[in-house]
């Protein structure tokens, strides 16, 4: 399997391995299919000194020493027979004491269901001698909820003995497009909007990359066999007691504004409850997060928005419509989708554009100056009392210098009206000082609209501009 990016964190880990001189235990953690073990093995391969990787299985004490004593000797030639935790851990100080010496233990979480004598003895080895040592220890967990039970919690058998982590995210946009060179970028745009930044998904689309999008997404998700049509409850299911009442909220999260008001009302989930799980699936497991807006006096509601684009999807086209799948009628379904999926790339666009302008902050774009230490959408009330929106507001609060930004994914130009219903919207925004303007288009921009940002010193940008923009920060990342 060919590896894409995490240069950043192979730097961090490497640099860890370099500077040992006492023992490091090391934890990183995430969900599923994010590509830790194929992370951990590049690292492995990459250093000069002895490393032995040992997957926990889900077997009994007996069992799991056994394997453990036979992938030490796979790995390194040795002969060892470990009757007990504790003949491990001498193992480990005895090789680790006077060079180094890299152990990692996947799915390390398991231990805690399996084999939980192991972390209370494995704390008592550590604190008196492994901490000592020259090992660096990883620990790599799938169960983020397990993970914090072990290591983070308060009253965690190893809290406050983990030295360092690293918590694995999928792919950003700038990452993601690296692994999709050969697309062109309205292509790698609509695939990344479906199906997000998870290296194991993004291997099955691969395959198929080249056909339609609605096509891919019936390869992947639709048919009965398809590789992810249950990959998001599954993931709930191993994560979460109750996944009922998750599976409730992130489908409510995806057909509403995201407002806690409606989460409640369209999942059934008792108000006096709904913080618990909206907690857990933001701060645990990363799949949703809050958007707060820009530029009000008083501290508005957030409204609770996917951060992972397949969940996003999943939830809002496949958790109501398994019915349709189950009798087969693709036809109809694929009618759902391509009804509004524009709309639901567009708002993805949107984040892609602010991942952006993140990447070019302190530099240029064109010839707008991006220099800024607030960014986010911006919604309030006009003078009428009716509701308005802005995708996206820059803002330098040190300087008062806003950049007010209208993101379109349409199938037509942006035209002279749509700038000038941008402008007339930035009246009400609640901030003084200078205001410029940012437009971006899918579609381009009609001749005279181009004519009459070019008179007004406004900056746009089309999908070719986004592109070499991508392009050349990748080149500096």
């Amino acid at each position: 399997m060919e590896f894409y990016d995490r240069t950043n964190e192979l730097k961090d880990l490497s640099g860890k391995y370099d500077e040992i001189d006492s023992g490091e235990l090391c934890i990183i953690y995430g969900r599923r299919r994010l590509g830790k073990t194929e992370f951990i093995k590049r690292f492995m391969n990459e250093i000069d000194g002895e490393a032995v990787y040992y997957f926990v299985n889900k077997a009994n004490k007996k069992e799991l020493l056994r394997i453990l004593s036979e992938d030490i000797y796979d790995q390194t030639g040795e002969r060892e027979k470990f009757i007990e935790w504790e003949d491990f851990f001498e193992y480990l100080y005895k090789k680790a004491s006077k060079q180094k010496f890299v152990f990692v233990m996947d799915e390390f979480s398991r231990l805690k269901d399996h084999a939980p004598e192991f972390l209370s003895k494995f704390q008592n080895y550590w604190d008196n001698k492994l901490s000592k040592s020259k090992i660096l220890f990883v620990a790599i967990g799938s169960s983020m909820s397990m993970m914090y039970d072990i290591f983070m919690d308060k009253t965690a058998p190893l809290y406050g003995r983990m030295t360092w982590k690293m918590p694995f995210k999928p792919f950003r946009y700038l990452d993601f497009r690296d692994m999709f060179s050969d697309l062109d970028e309205k292509k790698r745009i609509e695939i990344y909007s479906v199906f997000g930044g998870t290296p194991h998904f993004l291997w099955f689309v691969k395959k198929h990359s080249q056909k339609e999008l609605i096509q891919i997404i019936e390869k992947m998700v639709l048919r009965k066999t398809a590789p992810l049509r249950d990959e998001p409850t599954n993931f709930i299911m191993m994560e979460l007691t109750k996944e009922t009442n998750y599976n409730s909220i992130l489908h409510a999260i995806s057909t509403t504004n995201g407002t806690r008001e409606e989460i409640v009302i369209q999942s059934g989930v008792e108000q006096k409850d709904v913080n618990y799980y909206l907690n857990n699936l933001k701060d645990l497991l990363h799949i949703i997060g809050t958007r707060d807006p820009l530029f009000h006096s008083k501290k508005p509601k957030p409204r609770y928005a996917f951060e992972d684009n397949f969940f996003h999807f999943w939830y809002k086209y496949i958790f109501s419509n398994l019915s349709l799948i189950e009798l087969g009628n693709m036809e109809l379904l694929r009618e759902k989708i391509n009804k509004d999926i524009n709309s639901f790339i567009g708002h993805k666009f949107e984040d892609i554009v602010r991942e952006l302008l993140i990447l070019y902050n302190g530099k240029k774009i064109k010839n707008l100056k991006i220099n800024f230490d607030q960014i986010g959408p911006w919604w309030g009330k006009n003078s009428d009392g009716k509701a308005e929106e802005i995708d996206l507001v820059v803002n330098n609060t040190k300087d008062r210098e806003l950049i007010i930004c209208e993101v379109k994914w349409k199938n037509t130009p942006v035209n002279i009206p749509m700038v000038e219903d941008l402008v007339r919207k930035s009246v009400f925004i609640n901030a003084s000082g200078s205001f410029k303007y940012l437009l971006i288009s899918k579609s381009g921009f009609t001749k005279e609209c181009i004519e009459y940002l070019d008179t007004k010193k406004m900056t746009y940008l089309t999908l070719e501009e986004i592109s070499s923009l991508f392009e050349d920060a990748e080149k500096n990342k």
